[in-house]
């Protein structure tokens, strides 16, 4: 069976299933699938038995438990649920929003999509994928209807992050938000580099996305307060663009231009726009939309 990010390992975990808090948001049958063995907790570093590397994704989203679920059905392929108790409902949505715009939407949970064989969406402070490695109409039902089931023990949905209301509205790429921590989470998405020159901790948070008009970048960090901010740019400038370190904007490329403001408590960054005017356009609209 194929895990979201990696080949799911079977290694046992060292918890028991009635450990888990979440047993009740898994159903016993969905259709004709019904629950195979015992649903397998990994807790912190056990999630490296289930899943090799691509458990720093969830771990860099500070996830607390995994609980994974087989169904098997008697002539169909088998089916499997992961359900991840990320903590908080902001790290629910972050590690959604690494993965999404893999499928169209469906209305599961919050921000669903489905695709070929899976289905992930999170809801409270929970992140959830069902998938299937034998995709037809019987099995993307299931999938779907044990998503809902899920979806409705959860019950309660999630607050997303403040510091999305700062982005402007309309303008960039929905699928392309992507809400972060850590430099880790970020280099995946847009490489600054092996050094943090962002500063980018546990008291930090951070959104990258794509702008519509012309396929830009826009980053924006929220720091605990302006000194921070204010220190997190200067670093940021003098290690990544020292070519610009006066203004703070410079030509990486040819028709490439980045540009760096610190504003109140947040830095904002803007990558890869075709010329110098609209650069700075971008930041300075976006720095009244600041709180």
């Amino acid at each position: 069976m194929i895990s979201l990010l990696l080949l799911c390992s079977l290694i046992a975990p060292s918890i028991t299933p009635d450990q888990s808090l979440m047993q009740p948001l898994l159903p016993l049958s969905i259709h004709q699938w019904k629950a195979f063995g015992e649903s397998r907790p990994y807790a912190g570093q056990e999630i490296f038995g289930y899943m090799d590397g691509a458990g720093e994704v969830y771990r860099a989203y500070d996830y607390r438990e995994l609980l994974t679920q087989r169904y098997v059905h008697p002539s169909q392929g088998e089916i499997l649920a992961e359900i991840f108790d990320m903590g908080s409902s902001r790290n629910a949505f972050g590690v959604f929003t690494y993965m999404q715009g893999r499928g169209p939407a469906v209305e599961i949970g919050q921000d669903g999509e489905y695709k070929n064989g899976l289905l992930c969406f999170w809801r409270g402070k929970y992140f959830v994928c069902v998938m299937t490695d034998n995709e037809n109409e019987p099995a993307r039902e299931a999938i779907l209807e044990l998503g809902v089931k899920v979806s409705e023990a959860i019950g309660q949905d999630g607050e997303k992050p403040e510091i999305l209301h700062s982005l402007p509205k309309g303008r960039y790429l929905p699928n392309s938000l992507r809400y972060f921590r850590g430099k880790d989470i970020l280099n995946t998405h847009y490489y600054l580099g092996e050094g943090n020159l962002l500063c980018l901790n546990e008291e930090t948070e951070g959104v990258l996305v794509r702008l519509n008009e012309d396929r830009s970048y826009l980053l924006l960090v929220a720091y605990p307060d302006t000194e921070k901010a204010d220190s997190a740019c200067s670093t940021f400038v003098a290690g990544y663009m020292p070519d610009g370190a006066n203004e703070g904007i410079v030509e990486k490329k040819p028709g490439k231009w980045t540009a760096c403001v610190a504003e109140k408590r947040y830095v904002a960054v803007v990558f890869d726009v075709p010329d110098r005017e609209r650069a700075v356009h971008s930041l300075e609209s976006l720095k009244g939309r600041l709180p």
